[in-house]
């Protein structure tokens, strides 16, 4: 036991003759300096103000730096610190050297601007450069902060705090890995921390611009990550590899990232596979899966970041694409069926520029279905221009087009559509659930509009346009019995016109819409022994429609005066009444015309 406390007190005294004789013992400009050029070894960073020092044995040997300020070379990232506190190794204070074993940063604050380059400063040495090889020990960050310069503002954006975290990284040339948890700034203090681990395999080379290869994981409750390739630092941060990332809700997540979705929709469920390659200004895809709101796509995009707004580019294409979801956030109509007198939400047309490129097999919007669909969204300076270049749509051929602009009075919206050889009856049903009319239709409309809300639009909508539809029937009138009637009873002919059917060769009419009100010309319907005329005007707006008709038959006798009955349809679209020229149906009948007020001519 003697022999025991005679070899630890010889210990003791050994480490006091030790410490005595180093000099950043007792100098706390010595302490400064060996801490610098230990942290300079071993990170590349500078000590560019602190505050005093304080070097203690116990509870082990340490060194603790107050109000301490870091920076790397190339500016890419700024390091501030309550305190840093340093663990000394106990074999280098044996021989009067100063060892890192751990790094202990309080309240550190990390600043980092990814448009600037990681450079390794002067006085780091790589070990392969005949330098002998440092022993770096740990790192741990408690309570710490990160800020972000994001290219074009002035001031840096807090993106997490409650930081902590713990690297480890034993030597130059061994892995490092980083592992920890922080709460993400803008999704507030009260949602779960998120988690994050990095590997680098070789990350003394990266502030010398070699790769490392990395694999990163980032597990928030609004999005997940995981990048797995090689990324090199300098002269500018750069990834290359695969990516996958998930989030539940895109929106919210861009948020984060700092982007604003300028379309509006539910941008709901989302994930990404594929290759990638990231860069400060320039996030590319070129190869990648998509999953969103349901819809599976594949193709490439990208996302840019160095002018005046971000820009999104991509191409992709899949089987199935659902569209309903960049509606539904629009307001209905009413309860009525009337057009709603809702206000929309702002437009975010002016947040980014969109170039977007989208074809599908089968398309659908609400229940209208189309198939072999190319589309396009193109975004720039707040102007929206939104194309269906063709597709393929109940049986027919369909194109569509339309420009939309923010003004002071909300939206302005023009553009045109055409369709041709449509299965009128299919179109109708999924459109409206009702079966009235069938045919081989055709259409084409140039209109524009404007306003904050549905109603606006109706009621500033001009526009011009034609239809026909060809070897078909109108459902819910038949003339045909309507003129057999006439002929035996002329006054019951009003109820035999509201049922059955009429079938025609040609059904075709002209439009014109100003300010709501659309005139309905040159309306024509007929086969080979009747022909209708028909005109009349329609309120867009408040939704109500008031049509005249003449229909004339070709007796059986060629040489016998045409029979005639007159008709209107009138009301609310939903509920519009069909009703017989009930005037004209009196003159015909024989009981009923001598009740008529005789008329005397002029002299």
């Amino acid at each position: 036991m003697k022999f025991n406390i005679k070899w630890a007190l010889a210990a003791i005294v050994a480490l006091v003759v030790a410490l005595a004789a180093a000099p950043w013992t007792v100098s706390q400009s010595a302490q400064i300096l060996a801490i610098e050029t230990q942290i300079k070894a071993a990170s590349g960073m500078r000590l560019v103000s602190h505050g005093r020092s304080v070097f203690a044995v116990l509870p082990r040997p340490h060194i603790r730096i107050y109000d301490a300020e870091l920076e790397q070379s190339g500016g890419a990232l700024q390091l501030s610190t309550s305190s840093l506190r340093v663990d000394l190794g106990l074999a280098g204070l044996l021989t009067g050297r100063l060892e890192l074993a751990r790094a202990i940063l309080a309240d550190a604050v990390f600043t980092i601007d990814p448009t600037h380059a990681f450079l390794p400063d002067g006085g780091l040495t790589r070990p392969d450069g005949g330098a002998p090889e440092r022993d770096l020990g740990e790192v741990q960050v408690t309570d710490g902060k990160m800020f972000l310069r994001r290219p074009g503002t002035e001031k840096p954006e807090l993106v997490a705090q409650s930081l902590e975290a713990s690297l480890d990284w034993s030597r130059a040339s061994a892995p490092l890995s980083l592992i920890g948890h922080c709460q993400l700034a803008p999704f507030g203090e009260d949602r779960p921390p998120t988690r994050f681990a990095l590997w680098a395999a070789q990350p003394d080379g990266l502030p010398h611009g070699e790769e490392s290869q990395i694999t990163l994981r980032i597990d928030a409750d609004a999005f997940q990550i995981d990048l797995n390739g090689d990324m090199a630092l300098s002269p500018r941060p750069h990834f290359k590899g695969r990516i996958s990332a998930s989030a539940p809700s895109l929106r919210q997540a861009s948020q984060w990232l700092g982007l604003t979705m300028p379309l509006p929709g539910r941008f709901g469920a989302a994930s990404i596979k594929g290759d990638a390659a990231l860069d400060p200004d320039h996030l590319s895809f070129p190869a990648i899966s998509v999953l969103i709101d349901g819809n599976a796509l594949d193709g490439a995009a990208s996302i840019r970041l160095d002018g005046q707004r971000p820009l999104i580019a991509a191409t992709l294409a899949g089987s199935s694409l659902n569209l309903e979801p960049l509606i539904e956030e629009l307001p209905g109509t009413n309860a009525g069926g009337q057009w709603s007198h809702e206000i929309f939400q702002p437009s975010h047309l002016g947040a980014a520029d969109l170039d977007l490129r989208l074809s599908a097999s089968h398309a659908r919007l609400g229940d209208f279905q189309l198939d072999d669909a190319a589309l396009s969204a193109i975004l720039k300076n707040g102007r929206l221009d939104l194309s269906l270049a063709q597709a393929t749509a109940y049986s027919g051929q369909v194109r569509a087009r339309a420009i939309i602009a923010e003004n002071a009075d909300g939206l302005d919206i023009r553009g045109s559509a055409f369709a041709e050889k449509i299965d009128v009856a299919a179109l109708l049903w999924d459109g409206f659930k009702r079966q009235s009319l069938t045919g081989v239709g055709r259409g084409s409309i140039s209109f524009e509009t404007g306003g904050e809300s549905y109603y606006e639009w109706a009621s500033r909508l001009d526009a011009r346009g034609d239809f026909s539809v060809e070897n078909g029937e109108i459902f819910g009138l038949d003339l045909g019995l309507a003129f057999r009637r006439m002929e035996r009873r002329p006054l019951t002919a009003g109820v035999e016109l509201r049922s059955g059917r009429t079938g025609f060769d040609l059904l075709a009419a002209k439009f014109s819409i100003l300010q709501g009100q659309a005139d309905i010309e040159e309306g024509v319907a007929r086969d080979e022994r009747m022909t209708a005329y028909f005109s009349g005007r329609a309120n867009i707006a408040e939704r109500t429609v008031d049509l005249h008709a003449t229909a004339s038959r070709q007796a059986g006798d060629p040489d016998a005066k045409p029979q005639q009955l007159g008709f209107s349809l009138s009301g609310g679209w939903d509920d519009a009444t069909l009703a017989p020229d009930a005037l004209g149906l009196i003159h015909r009948s024989d009981a009923a015309a001598p009740l008529l007020p005789k008329t005397t001519s002029p002299n």
